[in-house]
């Protein structure tokens, strides 16, 4: 099954359609794709011309500091454009002032709003997911495609051992070398959007239900329909491995992309979010 989201940017006001979107969306989760502004101009803007004060002013304290700490201009832009944007879509649905929505942390970092739907954001390259369900943890992940990618190496380390028994006869067996790493990033794709869903992160994979019993459990996973040169993944869990209990103040593990894990970036650097 293949999910589309829906393009929005976070100075379009939510309000007259999100708690409908939200309702309707049944058992899959509400998808939401952003952009990183400016890259349809040439020459593009300088970077801090995408740091709008509008989308500043949305972000609690807290928020502007990690901003501010981020060293890349592209980092600062996708966090201020998810974090942002995701506190629109909060403010939407509950009222008030988006900085002022109570965003805490699960036991293992991941930021949730009590009281509010569930949530999950990833970015890659110039996009960024965001995902809301009424009811049910939802988990995303999104990756840019990169042909330079190790994926074998990759694979023998992160996946299970089912997932990459069949990566291996998928890729290998049927498709050209230049399709065999998508092969791989849809595949990560799918580990990822499971172990946020879940609320866990890379070391409890090997707890997760296999992925030909996740149906039986009640666990639902799909596709998500991306721009040329991007792969994504979205799950909803029936209930998460360890329950959202707040943790205010406490330091997020689950990176800049609100992912437990990550591959390896251009630079070398382990983490969510990548450039």
């Amino acid at each position: 099954m293949t999910l589309t989201p829906r393009s929005w940017a976070p100075q379009q006001d939510p309000g007259p359609w999100l708690a409908g979107a939200l309702a309707q969306a049944g058992p899959a989760p509400l998808l939401l794709l952003l952009t990183r502004p400016g890259l349809a101009e040439r020459p593009p803007p300088p970077p801090e011309a995408a740091l709008s004060p509008q989308l500043l002013a949305w972000l609690a304290p807290a928020e502007r500091q990690r901003l501010t700490a981020l060293r890349q201009p592209a980092d600062q832009q996708r966090f201020l454009l998810g974090r942002a944007g995701l506190r629109r879509l909060l403010a939407a649905l509950a009222g008030g002032d988006p900085a002022a929505v109570p965003i805490a942390c699960g036991p293992q970092g991941k930021p949730f709003c009590p009281g509010g739907p569930h949530f999950n954001v990833s970015h890659s390259g110039d996009l960024i997911l965001l995902a809301l369900h009424p009811q049910r943890p939802v988990g995303v992940d999104l990756e840019r495609l990169r042909p330079e990618l190790p994926w074998r190496r990759l694979a023998d380390r992160m996946l299970p051992a089912e997932e990459r028994r069949a990566l291996e006869q998928e890729a290998v067996a049927t498709l050209p070398p230049e399709r065999q790493v998508e092969a791989f990033l849809a595949a990560w794709c799918r580990l990822e959007a499971r172990l946020k869903a879940h609320g866990c992160g890379l070391a409890r994979r090997d707890t997760l239900p296999p992925l030909s019993a996740a149906a039986a459990g009640g666990e639902q996973i799909w596709r998500v329909a991306l721009p040329a040169g991007y792969v994504g993944a979205a799950a909803v869990a029936v209930g998460a491995m360890l329950s959202p209990e707040a943790s205010v103040g406490r330091e997020e593990r689950w990176g800049e992309g609100g992912g437990p894990t990550g591959l390896p970036s251009r630079r070398g650097r382990p983490g969510v979010g990548r450039g």
